[in-house]
This record gives structure tokens, sequence and C-alpha cells, in this order.
């Protein structure tokens, strides 16, 4: 008789959230290859900072190289991908983890540091989290079905021009 008033099981197991997430960094990866001509792009590497004691994972690393001022120059993008809506403080997680990546790599540590900062979402964005992204220039993209969509101050023309993230 009590099974009948159990509630029913909605959590997803972590096993299930890792399967969803791998999936949903191998389309934004395919996408960002496709959509931006992006040369080498990892998923899932890992990188040192300078403070922190283990190393901080990033969910996409895409590299470009593009033409200013008479010279070539690669661009590094940390491309974090969020099946949850994101918060501020997924944002200020990203922001912080660039800092001590780029602290790293300033001493040697490490050999790159992030140019630019993307979260894609395909489950949307927090007001206050798109506000402290529009302060330092992170990229908010919202992962449709079907498209992907800019949200923010920075819009798909920034991302193709490779503006530079402040942080």
């Amino acid at each position: 008789m009590r099974e009948e008033y159990a509630m029913p099981k909605t959590r997803s197991s972590a096993g299930e959230r890792a399967r969803k997430g791998a999936a949903f960094e191998q389309r934004v990866a395919r996408w960002l290859k496709q959509t931006f001509n992006f040369e080498d792009i990892k998923i899932r590497e890992w990188v040192r900072g300078k403070i922190a004691k283990r190393p901080y994972e990033v969910d996409i690393h895409a590299t470009k190289t593009v033409k200013r001022l008479l010279r070539r120059r690669p661009i590094d993008v940390w491309v974090e991908c969020k099946t949850t809506r994101v918060r501020r403080t997924d944002v200020v997680k990203l922001i912080e983890s660039a800092r001590d990546v780029r602290a790293a790599c300033e001493d040697g540590i490490e050999k790159w540091y992030p140019d630019m900062l993307v979260i894609v979402s395909e489950s949307g964005f927090d007001v206050d989290a798109i506000m402290r992204a529009n302060e330092s220039k992170v990229y908010c993209i919202l992962a449709k079905p079907r498209r992907y969509e800019f949200v923010g101050e920075l819009k798909r023309e920034d991302f193709e021009a490779c503006v530079a993230s402040e942080y």
C-alpha cells in the first residue's frame, strides 16, 4: 500500500548528469568548430593555477589564430558548459579560476591562459549572472535545441572579432 503514495524519483544520478554534460560539451565543441572555424578544440583539459593546489577542469579549450597588426597571434578561449541555470556564483568562479591560471602562466607554471571566457547554458542565466558577466566581458550563450543565442552585452559580432574578456 505505501508504494502507491511514494514520491516518484525525479533526481538524476551523478552518472546520468555526467553523460548529459559530456554530450552537451561535444555539441558545443562541434558548433564552435563549424561556426567559428576554431583550429584546435580540446575537451575536458586540466590546467594548473598559481594558488590552487588542484588543477581546474576546462570544459572546452578552443584555439584560433587571428591576424592583428601585421602579425598572427593565437587566441585561447575557455568555454564552461552548464546544463543547469547559470547563477552569479558560476560566473565569479570562472573569472577567479581564469585569473589564477593567468597568474600561473605569467610565472611559467602553465603554457596558456584564456583571452576570452565563455559560459554556455542549456537552461538560461540568472539576471545577476548576466550583470556580473557583462562587467568582465564574459560571453553568455544560451544553447537552444536548434540554435545558439548570445545574451548580455557581448554579441556574436564581438565573439567573431575576438573581443577579449577583462578579468
